[in-house]
């Protein structure tokens, strides 16, 4: 089930897997394909005619960026939704989500490159003192944290519910230590592979904490100003400001997007379709930067996958394209490559709806089958009085022991699966809500005397087998 208001990993080599939970990495790595004659990609009013098809009822603003030998265009499709109705471009800002992921181990590759740190360096050697970090069978190295196969949870489990202004933006470096130094793995790293923003958000943190910087500046000062990467950071300018478009639900609907003040290597990220272009051309033409032998550890580093590979921080197939995706509330993203044709596609989109950035991207990039374009969500939001949500709040345990908590924000409720984050669900009915993020949903059991006796949570609307959870406060 994905589940939550956070990218659950995105890459396009594990998006599959990652729908339905973690998977083991082949015991023989996967061969590369050879590829046959590259496809070409579509002509720009093609690309045009594409997106315009994709978005006709059910999103806001597109931005396709396309890098092909000699080729370098922006294709924007539909609006910003800002206040000024300014037109979109290469230069408007979104939020990134977990594409950040690729440039917090691509500063991992660098540092290892100057000898500051090692792949295979115990995550704990760069902890704060009084900090620890479990061990089972061996120590979490910062390869582990790099490439999903740490053991840790995806996101932290003592995210508290009632944290203000949302439980992200709220959740201090000290609840982060103490989940650290009391979190006991459930498995030998490098065993099974799981996604993690929790790891990706501790690797930036040691890394920083290595550096003596904070990690946006250490980001700065490393990768962005060597790649001449002006407009991508996690702080905005005014003019970045000014031309950021703003974020929509999957009812087009605008929505703020929780910051993980304190957790921001994993997915804090803003950027522009041009600048992401300069960071694919990076990798591209890795020659023509400083950052040649970080680029080319990065993507040599691997962990085997069936469909392919997961380097650090990057997913590559089995043809040798790379690609990450991501999404926040109210944005998604994907960014794809072709090292051998010198081919890449960026695409940046200000609603959050069923639609995959990543699925087009690897469309034009390399002719992947594109399934229809989603309708528009079938629900609408309904109002529901809050006596009724504040009833809904509590406690309730899942038939394999996982307990969610609940609890009424403003008009909605907030949901708290432990590894997996807080999600944010909306009324479709009294009893029923939907996943805003997602397509999730969950429904209310009362007995005859109209008590709340549990919840069924559907992975996948309606359609999927539903999960029972007992009411238990």
């Amino acid at each position: 089930m994905q589940f939550g208001t956070l990218d659950r990993g995105v890459s396009a080599l594990a998006l599959v897997m990652l729908l339905a939970g973690s998977c083991a990495p082949a015991a023989v790595a996967a061969q590369p394909v050879v590829s046959q004659q590259a496809q070409a990609i579509p002509s720009d009013d093609e690309i045009r005619r594409l997106l315009a098809e994709r978005m006709e009822g059910n999103g806001v603003g597109i931005v396709a960026g396309v890098i092909g030998p000699g080729r370098r265009s922006i294709i924007a499709h539909g609006r910003s939704g800002a206040a000024d109705d300014r037109p979109l471009d290469g230069d408007t800002v979104f939020q990134i989500g977990s594409v950040t992921k690729g440039f917090t181990t691509l500063l991992l590759a660098e540092m290892v490159v100057r000898g500051e740190v090692g792949l295979d360096d115990p995550a704990s050697l760069y902890l704060p003192p009084g900090v620890t970090l479990a061990e089972r069978g061996r120590p979490i190295t910062l390869r582990d944290l790099a490439t999903h196969m740490s053991g840790l949870p995806s996101m932290p489990t003592n995210l508290s519910l009632d944290g203000e202004p949302d439980p992200y933006e709220a959740y201090s470096v000290e609840q982060l230590h103490h989940f650290l130094s009391t979190y006991d793995l459930p498995r030998e790293p490098g065993a099974r592979w799981g996604y993690s923003n929790l790891g990706v958000t501790l690797l930036g943190r040691l890394l920083a904490r290595r550096a003596g910087m904070e990690y946006e500046a250490l980001l700065r000062q490393r990768i962005l100003d060597p790649l001449g990467m002006n407009d991508t950071s996690i702080r905005l300018r005014p003019d970045q400001e000014r031309r950021l478009a703003p974020g929509h639900d999957r009812y087009l609907r605008p929505v703020r997007t929780w910051e993980m003040l304190n957790m921001p290597a994993s997915g804090s990220l803003r950027s522009t379709a041009n600048d992401l272009m300069k960071f694919v051309v990076a990798y591209l033409e890795p020659e023509r930067t400083p950052l040649a032998a970080a680029i080319a550890l990065q993507l040599r580093e691997r962990v085997p996958l069936p469909p392919g590979w997961q380097a650090l921080g990057w997913a590559i197939t089995r043809e040798n394209m790379v690609s990450h995706a991501g999404g926040k509330q109210g944005y998604r993203s994907g960014v794809a490559f072709d090292p051998a044709t010198g081919r890449g596609i960026v695409v940046l989109a200000n609603a959050r709806t069923d639609d995959q950035p990543i699925g087009i991207a690897l469309h034009l990039l390399a002719g992947r089958p594109l399934p229809a374009a989603p309708d528009a969500p079938r629900n609408s939001i309904v109002a529901v009085d809050r006596a009724t949500l504040d009833g809904y709040a509590g406690r309730y345990r899942l038939a394999d022991g996982r307990i969610l908590e609940l609890a009424r924000k403003d008009s909605h409720l907030l949901v708290h699966r432990p590894g997996n984050g807080i999600s944010e669900f909306f009324p479709t009915g009294p009893r029923d809500f939907f996943l805003d993020t997602g397509n999730d949903e969950l429904s209310f059991q009362l007995d005859a005397e109209g008590r709340i006796t549990g919840l069924v949570l559907y992975g996948d609307g309606r359609g999927g087998e539903g999960m029972p959870a007992t009411r238990l406060d």
